[in-house]
């Protein structure tokens, strides 16, 4: 049984850290248990009728839905540092085999679980332990290519949001050959890494521009997605074709991954619309250099 015992950051950060989890726990038909997932499960199809988020998706008998992942969580919590600091602790007063895999969040590199051979991963095939996950960059890159579908699909939204986004895409497709996500990255951006990837709305007005004379041949419009509300009047000025999505954060997450190319800064929010919906994605790297050819979009994989 994999466990991930401990949440990182907001949304698209939760989806990546599970998704490589989940990828593992297919690859080693094991049950995998999300702990850490309780804000958004009743998002998603799979998980929003179980309280412990598990694959294979099963249905919880819990009511209290929210308040009993919170134990659930907290206690899954404690147990990960136990098995962490005191790993014998546990299996020494009952039968459990617990352990728990953890990744420096001082680190900036990925550790990675899935390649062989490794000391790390010595043991995960075994059905009789208890495997909790800690870490925000723990990765399982050639599991998550191979079971790439089946975890798409377990994130799946719910139906309300999937007609709404579909209704959406529909309505902004008319009169246009490419619709083309745009993800600007406002709010903790102005000051995480001393405000090294906030970038202007004129930035990404001339960004656009690019991308527009990149597909001269076609009508592009552009599908907008702000962390922030922006004054529209600057894309209005500079004549570009735009939608700008105002919805739940579901909605517009999965509306950007129906767009056919994604810009966005180095975000987990970009990287999992291009995941999702297997698109090609820009990331904004240096906003001053030019984008020259399609070949600078490439599908995220995780």
């Amino acid at each position: 049984m994999y466990i991930l015992s401990k949440k990182y950051g907001r949304l698209c950060n939760c989806l990546f850290n599970a998704a490589h989890i989940l990828a593992l726990a297919i690859e080693n038909k094991h049950t995998f248990i999300n702990f850490a997932f309780y804000d958004y499960a009743s998002y998603f199809s799979a998980t929003q009728q179980d309280v412990f988020c598990r694959y294979p998706i099963q249905k919880s008998f819990f009511k209290n839905y929210k308040s009993i992942a919170v134990v659930m969580y907290y206690v899954s919590y404690f147990f990960s540092y136990v098995a962490y600091y005191v790993p014998g602790f546990v299996s020494g007063i009952t039968s459990l085999r617990l352990r728990t895999i953890r990744s420096s969040e001082d680190v900036d590199r990925d550790l990675i679980l899935d390649v062989n051979p490794s000391p790390l991963i010595n043991g995960l095939s075994d059905s009789e332990q208890v495997i909790f996950f800690q870490g925000w960059n723990l990765r399982a890159y050639q599991c998550l290519k191979i079971h790439g579908d089946k975890v798409r699909e377990y994130f799946t939204p719910i139906d309300v949001y999937q007609t709404d986004v579909q209704e959406f895409i529909q309505n902004n497709r008319e009169g246009c050959d490419l619709l083309i996500g745009i993800v600007i990255r406002h709010g903790d951006y102005k000051t995480w890494l001393d405000g090294k990837y906030f970038y202007s709305i004129e930035m990404y007005t001339q960004l656009m521009k690019q991308v527009e004379a990149l597909f001269r041949e076609r009508k592009t419009k552009f599908l907008i997605c702000s962390d922030e509300e922006q004054d529209t009047d600057v894309f209005t000025s500079a004549m570009i074709n735009f939608c700008f999505r105002s919805g739940h954060m579901i909605e517009n997450l999965y509306s950007l991954a129906e767009c056919d190319y994604i810009v966005s800064p180095p975000s987990t929010y970009g990287m999992w619309a291009s995941f999702y919906g297997k698109k090609p994605l820009y990331i904004i790297e240096d906003p001053h250099q030019i984008i020259s050819t399609t070949k600078s979009f490439k599908v995220c994989e995780g």
